[in-house]
């Protein structure tokens, strides 16, 4: 894409009226750009809350409640950082960070990691559509794939429309679902002995605690925020510290608050019922069944609609690097991923990658804090947006060699911290993941002085 085709007369830039959503990647017009931080907070946050959410619950059950709720605090102080950079960059030039990758790694390397991204966000729009599946065929046996196809079509349908119905959607059903889960930890506290397990009853590694906390949920989600924080108004240098600060940290909070809520539901859940899934519990109640249904529902369409909207725009933004993008690649992009992941739940094909798609997490880390470094550091927040969409025409400028190196040795050091080949004081004390990123960085910061980098503006490379 030139960037004579960035302008607000574009097709893309001229369909804020339609009610099917084109615009694909190109820069958002300031005419769309009118979502308020507490609509950040309430997608995100739904979006966090998932029906599998509470697992976590189940994950870190013999840390205790006590220990859990303070992994969730500094989880939060270690991400909150590169989180709220990711949603300021999408203020500062709206685009989506597979877009912005290109500035970072190379045009190249950005079209691989946007078809890896792809593939993750739509296994996981599958995975959770067949843990939902798996739940209503619980509730209400004997419909075969039904609940499947109903889940995987709705939740679908959804992201075709785009950003402007998701919005709507997430205002309009967050206190639907939030009742819901209301009555279902009502029927709890009445049908079951509350058990309140404070302390811990296993041993605790603070560093991989917070680690798993981390991987579920903020820096699984942080490289997702400028795709909807593109939407927001543009930062000004005028703005009030206080907008400022709710637009920094509306999507970071947003993610934390239900996996703190949702992860003590789950571990409740499980010390008082035995289910950390207290959507179960209720399937023998006459209307608590039709609630818990009410609610994984919404659940799911919450937060699959954040797993398949990113997905289609990265592959629209791999699409980019090797055709000319069209008028409607959007909505068809959407309507054939969703089919994919829906293909991909009814089959129960995900119940064999599921750790495939957890080991992918050791990609996220490096990625974002090499990102938001070089952002902030080297491009200095000032990079136009046409400079993104510059097509690049020898293979040399394809890979941006410094910060493709660092990446590959942070997702070393990553995996060689998840299967335990370092010492224990550094992959038991602290989250190891993120050191290697935070050592990623540093070396990025040092091949940048010794190696050639190829000019990141075609104007650069002229003069």
């Amino acid at each position: 894409m030139a960037s004579s085709d960035l302008h607000d007369d574009t097709p893309a830039a001229t369909a804020g009226s339609e009610n099917v959503e084109t615009i694909g990647i190109a820069p958002v017009p300031e005419a769309r750009r009118d979502m308020s931080a507490l609509s950040l907070f309430s997608i995100w946050g739904l979006a966090s809350a998932s029906a599998t959410t509470p697992v976590i619950g189940l994950l870190l059950y013999d840390v205790g409640l006590t220990n859990f709720f303070i992994a969730v605090i500094v989880a939060g102080l270690i991400g909150i950082i590169p989180a709220g950079l990711f949603s300021e960059q999408g203020r500062e030039v709206p685009l989506i960070s597979l877009v912005t990758a290109r500035a970072t790694f190379g045009p190249g390397a950005s079209f691989f990691l946007a078809i890896l991204y792809t593939l993750v966000g739509a296994g996981w729009f599958g995975l959770n559509t067949d843990v939902g599946g798996q739940i209503l065929s619980t509730l209400y046996p004997g419909y075969g794939s039904m609940w499947y196809w109903l889940l995987g079509i709705g939740q679908t349908g959804l992201v075709f429309l785009g950003m402007k119905w998701l919005e709507r959607f997430y205002n309009w059903t967050a206190f639907i679902f939030i009742a819901s889960y209301g009555v279902l930890i009502y029927y709890m506290v009445t049908r079951y002995p509350l058990v309140l397990p404070f302390e811990a009853s296993g041993s605790v590694h603070w560093g991989a605690i917070v680690q798993t906390i981390l991987s579920f949920s903020l820096l699984a989600w942080a490289y997702e925020f400028s795709t909807v924080s593109r939407f927001c108004p543009p930062k000004t240098a005028d703005e009030s510290r206080t907008r400022r600060a709710a637009y920094f940290s509306a999507a970071t909070v947003g993610v934390l608050l239900p996996v703190l809520l949702m992860g003590v539901l789950g571990l409740v859940g499980k010390a008082s019922t035995g289910e950390w899934n207290i959507a179960l519990i209720a399937k023998d109640l006459p209307v608590g069944g039709a609630v818990a249904a009410l609610g994984v529902i919404l659940a799911i369409a919450h937060t699959n609609a954040m797993n398949l909207y990113p997905a289609v725009t990265k592959l629209l933004a791999a699409s980019e690097i090797v055709r000319e993008p069209h008028r409607y690649d959007q909505p068809v992009a959407s309507l054939a991923l969703g089919l994919v992941a829906t293909l991909m739940a009814v089959g129960g094909i995900l119940d064999h990658v599921e750790p495939f798609l957890s080991v992918l997490g050791v990609f996220l880390f490096p990625f974002t804090s090499l990102m938001m470094f070089d952002w902030v550091v080297v491009q200095k927040r000032a990079t136009p947006p046409a400079v993104f969409f510059e097509k690049k025409a020898r293979l040399v400028e394809q890979f941006r060699p410094s910060a493709c190196i660092a990446f590959v040795v942070g997702v070393g050091l990553s995996l060689l911290g998840y299967f335990d080949g370092l010492p224990s004081v550094l992959t038991d004390t602290l989250p190891w993941t993120v050191i290697a990123s935070v050592l990623a960085c540093a070396l990025y910061a040092l091949l940048r002085r010794v190696l050639p980098e190829p000019p990141l503006s075609n104007e650069g490379r002229r003069a």
